[in-house]
């Protein structure tokens, strides 16, 4: 298959910035004494309506059920400036150190309601994960990057919007890094038009066991996209890597040259910021790369970093990419049922015509 033939993004097509263009001032707005309080009544409210609910599953829960008065416009906009604008937000000051594990994941889902639809992160209908370290290494099939303490490469998390909730910091390390997935990409086209164009191609991604026995390991969608007007990417280069295990086709060399290509330049122009306990951050997965330096966790008795991640839909996205299973992918994992209507067309990828790694 001939890749398009890749241009110049424009502001339009998506927002395009580095790290020279932002202050950590002009991401992170600090919620005031009076916000806590009607966070923390707004706890009472749902810890009482929401009483023997499962929250790791359970979609069902309104802003009812959490009830802001004075926040709601803020949470509003930070939406919307992650889905229409820069790609990400912080929201500074959450009362996390007074609040149990349970109540923490109530806090998120709660605020999750003024944001967007939430949206799985597993096949069994996850809507809450603990990113916090095991123990494992990246390497093993099973082992996602949520569960080390490694430093991850850039990428994009499932849905439109991945949210984070930082209950606790690591002892050293542990930063987190932005880059515009456009700003990226120009920069790429700058370097290397063919292997920019490399991106467009359909690729494999891994679904590391979320797939249905018997079923396709694999869904098949470009790391780069540009349909109406819109400008997208779905990048995870740990699956895409271990998609030959599965396969059986290597990677092309060229691939892998892009791979390393996006990787150094998301490097040089990444903004870094240090998530603190009590911070909130909202990433948009179409419109911005992200990553995480390596940590160390603080000795016993202290507590290990742990922050809690759920994923958002922006009802608006429709069609933000053209293939079906980008449009499945906006609400998260993959249903057992799509599951079967893609391994209707699902095709094996092609073997390399010159030179690959596996």
């Amino acid at each position: 298959m001939t890749p398009p033939v890749p241009r110049t993004l424009t502001p339009g097509e998506a927002p395009l910035w580095d790290r020279n263009s932002f202050t950590p001032e002009s991401w992170t707005q600090t919620l005031s004494t009076y916000e806590v309080t009607e966070i923390i009544d707004a706890l009472t409210v749902a810890q009482h309506r929401l009483a023997g609910r499962d929250l790791v599953t359970d979609r069902v829960v309104s802003r009812d059920d959490f009830p802001l008065t004075s926040l709601a416009p803020r949470l509003e906009a930070m939406a919307a400036e992650v889905a229409d604008g820069c790609g990400f937000a912080v929201l500074r000051g959450l009362p996390v150190g007074r609040l149990t594990e349970p109540q923490n994941v109530l806090l998120l889902r709660g605020l999750a309601t003024y944001l967007g639809p939430i949206a799985t992160q597993s096949r069994d209908g996850q809507l809450v994960r603990h990113v916090r370290a095991t123990g494992h290494r990246l390497g093993d099939a099973s082992v996602r990057g949520h569960q080390t303490s490694e430093r991850l490469w850039f990428h994009t998390d499932g849905a439109d919007a991945a949210v984070l909730l930082c209950r606790a910091a690591s002892a050293t390390g542990g930063l987190s890094r932005l880059a515009s997935a456009g700003t990226v990409h120009n920069a790429m086209l700058h370097h290397s038009p063919p292997w920019t164009a490399e991106l467009y191609r359909p690729f494999h991604f891994h679904m590391a066991g979320g797939n249905v026995p018997g079923l396709p390991p694999t869904f098949i969608s470009p790391v780069f996209s540009l349909h109406d007007g819109r400008f997208s990417t779905r990048y995870v280069r740990h699956t895409l890597l271990e998609t030959p295990k599965v396969t059986g086709v290597p990677l092309p060399q060229e691939a892998q040259a892009a791979f390393d290509l996006l990787e150094e330049l998301a490097d040089e122009l990444s903004v870094d910021m240090e998530l603190r306990p009590g911070d909130l951050q909202i990433v948009n997965n179409h419109t911005v790369l992200h990553s995480r330096t390596s940590y160390t966790d603080p000795p016993p008795p202290a507590e290990r970093r742990h922050l809690m991640r759920s994923w958002i839909t922006f009802p608006h996205y429709r069609g933000r990419r053209a293939a079906p299973v980008d449009e499945y992918l906006r609400f998260g994992w993959l249903t057992d049922d799509q599951q079967r209507e893609l391994a209707a067309s699902w095709t094996k990828p092609e073997a390399p015509t010159s030179g690959a790694t596996a």
